[in-house]
């Protein structure tokens, strides 16, 4: 799981990434963002009941989603708050098709440092 401090928790957050502009989407993802103005990113994982009527399975998909970013967060610039939205499509995914994915995104939204991937 992510630590607290890389976690959005505060409803003006959600509410400034909502009404920004930045939007990104791929197969099985949607990528929304804004600057927050401070040292860390921060991150949330957005999984409709539409994914699964079922709450393990969408919190499965939080968790995994999750760790992705934990292992990679030395390489995601700070100072931005991103929210993400899994599609239907994400839960038939393995860990290495979600951790590309997720990559993608990242990258195609210039939030990576090196953008290698």
């Amino acid at each position: 799981m992510l630590a607290k401090e890389f976690r959005i928790k505060f409803k003006k957050d959600f509410d400034n990434i909502l009404k920004s502009r930045n939007k990104f989407f791929s197969n099985n993802f949607s990528l929304r963002f804004s600057q927050n103005n401070q040292d860390v990113s921060k991150f949330s994982i957005v999984v409709s009941a539409k994914i699964s009527k079922k709450a393990v399975i969408r919190n499965q998909l939080r968790r995994r989603i999750f760790e992705i970013l934990r292992l990679e967060m030395s390489n995601i610039k700070p100072g931005y708050s991103v929210m993400i939205f899994p599609k239907l499509g994400a839960l038939l995914l393995d860990y290495q098709t979600l951790e590309q994915e997720i990559f993608y995104l990242l990258n195609k939204s210039r939030l990576l440092k090196n953008e290698t991937r």
